[in-house]
């Protein structure tokens, strides 16, 4: 099967799902990748042009995101050229934002198409100022987004577990709902840091309204009053710096904010941290990532498939928050058991050998719902 794959950035020193497709050479497959040289949440360091990640071919005619989402026709010669030398079996749209560049490529390669999503949740789709910070209006003006992009694939995608309970009653359009876990896979050349910071908590990821960082003005300040927590640490970008920015206001030093950091980079401080925190209500890397270094997890809010005391810490309110905090760090055992719990999660569920097999598998049941339908019925 060879996969044509677009992505709205793709770096493998920073992307964690770029793990994903090189296993799946080793599967008999093909992959080619068409994304952005950047990727704005992540880095704003642009990538080179040309990169051969582990034998999957990656080009980035596009200079962003947006470019890729809002004008793919402008490099129509450029992308057209890349689909024909590959002759694709199937295109895999790794976001929202690479639809339109599926669609210019689809009328002229009509094949198999998969568009994979973080989450189903209608909000997840939209920016804030879309639906004005109203999230009935997100809701509704989601579900018509959603609506939309199925017509333009054969079958959707999520990753996050708390969709696997809809995946036969989600069907847009009649359109096949499937779930594949986040890939997190570790580079091999990342270090674990000398020792842990037992004062340190740790937030790795983007700074946007949907992983709720707005809610660290009620708790951050709890914990570092309240628990034996003495800094708070923030890696990432995006609009809700300026939480970080109030907190930093208040607390000095005691909050600390790096605008990025490479991947190797992330997984070394998220070892070294002694307890990682996210308000977000999903997961993804953020978490994965710190299950993999054995960095308990505090994530009350999350619906990412957690097991509270077991691969996580989910506390309802302030007072339970600040006594599960303390908790962790006056019980050895506890510590150690989300520990293990944490990593049982993540070899289980988020290595790259475990997702690519998932995502190939998805690959070919979608190719041949489409060969099925496209055979002419056969008379009784």
């Amino acid at each position: 099967m060879r996969i044509l794959a677009i992505y709205p950035g793709l770096n493998p020193v920073f992307d964690e799902v770029a793990f994903a497709l090189p296993p799946l050479l080793a599967q008999g497959c093909e992959v080619r990748v068409i994304a952005t040289r950047l990727s704005r949440l992540k880095s704003d360091q642009p990538c080179d042009n040309h990169e051969l990640f582990r034998g999957v071919e990656i080009y980035r005619p596009y200079a962003d995101p947006e470019e890729l989402s809002a004008n793919p026709g402008r490099l129509h010669t450029e992308v057209i050229r890349l689909a024909d030398e590959f002759c694709p079996d199937f295109l895999f749209a790794n976001s929202f934002r690479s639809l339109a560049a599926v669609r210019m490529i689809g009328r002229r390669h009509p094949v198999p198409a998969l568009l994979r999503v973080e989450s189903i949740d209608p909000l997840s789709s939209m920016r804030r100022r879309y639906y004005l910070g109203v999230p009935t209006i997100g809701r509704i003006v989601g579900s018509l987004r959603w609506w939309q992009a199925a017509g333009e694939v054969d079958a959707l995608m999520t990753n996050d577990p708390a969709d696997g309970q809809q995946l036969d009653r989600f069907r847009p359009r009649g359109r096949r709902l499937y779930y594949a876990g986040h890939c997190a896979q570790q580079p091999e050349d990342w270090r674990m840091a000398p020792a842990r910071d037992r004062g340190e908590m740790i937030y790795i990821g983007s700074l946007v309204p949907h992983k709720n960082c707005a809610r660290w003005l009620e708790t951050v300040p709890a914990i570092l009053e309240r628990t034996p927590v003495e800094r708070f640490t923030v890696i990432g970008r995006g609009s809700d710096e300026r939480v970080v920015e109030s907190l930093r206001r208040r607390y000095g030093d005691r909050v600390q904010h790096i605008l990025g950091v490479t991947r190797c980079q992330a997984l070394e401080r998220l070892s070294g941290a002694f307890l990682a925190y996210s308000e977000s209500t999903s997961g993804w890397g953020f978490l994965c990532d710190a299950w993999s270094t054995g960095t308990p997890v505090l994530c009350p809010q999350s619906t990412f498939g957690i097991v509270p005391d077991v691969n996580g810490m989910m506390p309802k309110g302030r007072e339970e928050l600040v006594a599960t905090v303390a908790r962790l760090y006056e019980d050895d055992g506890y510590y150690r058991g989300l520990q293990a719990g944490g990593m049982r999660r993540f070899n289980s569920e988020h290595t790259s050998k475990v997702v690519s097999r998932q995502y190939l598998e998805i690959f070919r049941d979608v190719a041949e719902g489409r060969a099925r339908d496209a055979r002419p019925a056969v008379a009784k």
